[in-house]
């Protein structure tokens, strides 16, 4: 019996640590365009307006991508929706050195990449994930997981900065794709015992997908997650494709500038997996609200301090903290009030919402710097957003509508 139980968690463990791979990869490929803006430049002789723009375009894939490969999953199963992500991300990596225009960097970075990188999303791995660990250990494994993506952002940074001063932007997509491709065998372990039938009930009740949307469009609680979710990625956009650039504006270098997102993975990975154990002991919502609103505060602060090394550092630590943290609080009300396709499909739109926010301030943020010379408009419009997400984060019952 002890046996067969050591083997049990030894497994939960397994799959676990595949679904960390696929996730981390994930989360350092998509956080670490910012670092490659330049070199992209370089490559392509695309102006840093239009840059901007299909990086914007590139956060709107990223999330539209998501529920429809939701519903993909829901139909085909987790396993094709991975594969399908993977896939598509080794071979846009692979065809990014190749666009030398607008139109074609567009296809590639716009809409092929994100797609892809859309498939691996947090809502379809612990869609996977979750049936398969037990009760216990739900929170903290989700809190694991989403730390993960700041293992990506700590290990991708520098890989990625030395890879584009080695050998250009050629070099360093092809050494991103091997990283992908990795995820391939990660996937297949990680998906063996899929439990189909979880993603055609919820508990003991048939529902299907449109009715699913209905009753979650109905709820006051979905609703406020979406509102604060917009801002969530209005907020995120800022920082992965704009704050490399205006730290280099306050006359950082860009090894320095990489060396401090260094930073920023280490602390999203602390503060995600912290965010995982408080699941498990406090109420989400207040999890949630609290991080938002931080988010204000130390916005503010950091434009009133001097800008110096250690403050911007401290800054970039802030923000990595709060930053993915917020995706284990939110999966898991969505799974709590919808249930387990409720977490995959559900959490999926919301973050389709997130990406719409990240266009924005993708978008803008760059027409901001280029015709004002600064992004302070643009962070005052984040430091309002993240004010409201706070609080209507704090009005969520977490009340379970599915069971």
């Amino acid at each position: 019996m002890e046996k067969s139980k050591g083997k049990f968690y030894f497994y939960c463990l397994f799959i676990t640590i595949c679904a960390c791979y696929i996730y981390m990869i994930n989360s350092g490929i998509r956080n670490n365009f910012g670092i490659m803006v330049q070199s992209i430049i370089e490559n392509s002789g695309v102006s840093f307006v239009s840059i901007s723009f299909i990086l914007a375009v590139n956060q709107l894939s990223f999330g539209i991508t998501q529920p429809i490969f939701g519903v993909i999953a829901d139909k085909k199963g987790n396993r094709f929706a991975l594969l399908c992500g993977i896939f598509s991300t080794a071979f846009s990596l692979m065809l990014m050195p190749y666009c030398k225009s607008m139109s074609s960097l567009f296809i590639v970075l716009g809409i092929l990449l994100p797609s892809g990188i859309g498939a691996l999303a947090f809502g379809i791995i612990m869609g996977t994930l979750t049936p398969q660990i037990p009760q216990q250990y739900k929170s903290i494994v989700n809190g694991i997981v989403n730390a993960s993506s700041g293992i990506g952002n700590t290990m991708l940074t520098p890989i990625i900065n030395a890879a584009i001063v080695a050998g250009g932007l050629a070099f360093c997509t092809k050494t991103l794709s091997v990283f992908a491709l990795i995820m391939l065998p990660a996937c297949i372990i990680f998906c063996a015992k899929e439990n189909k039938k979880s993603n055609q009930t919820i508990g003991k009740q048939n529902i299907k997908t449109s009715e699913l949307f209905q009753i979650s469009f109905k709820n006051r609680d979905y609703i406020f997650i979406v509102i604060g979710f917009f801002t969530c990625g209005f907020h995120m956009a800022l920082i992965t494709n704009h704050l490399p650039t205006q730290i280099i504006s306050y006359g950082f270098t860009n090894t320095d500038t990489s060396n401090m997102f260094s930073i920023y993975g280490v602390a999203t990975m602390v503060g995600a997996f912290i965010t995982g154990i408080l699941g498990s002991k406090l109420k989400m919502k207040n999890i949630l609200g609290t991080l938002y609103s931080s988010r204000t505060v130390m916005t503010i602060l950091f434009f009133v301090l001097p800008k110096t090394s250690i403050i911007i550092a401290l800054y970039i630590f802030l923000l990595g903290f709060t930053g993915a943290a917020t995706v284990s609080p939110v999966s898991g009300i969505c799974g709590k009030i919808f249930g387990v396709r409720g977490m995959s499909i559900l959490f999926s739109f919301a973050f389709l919402v997130h990406q719409i926010g990240g266009f924005f301030s993708a978008w803008l943020g760059g027409v901001c710097f280029d015709v004002m010379g600064s992004y302070t408009l643009i962070w005052f419009v984040d430091i309002v957003l993240c004010a409201i997400a706070g609080i209507v984060s704090y009005m969520i019952t977490e009340k379970a509508v599915i069971s």
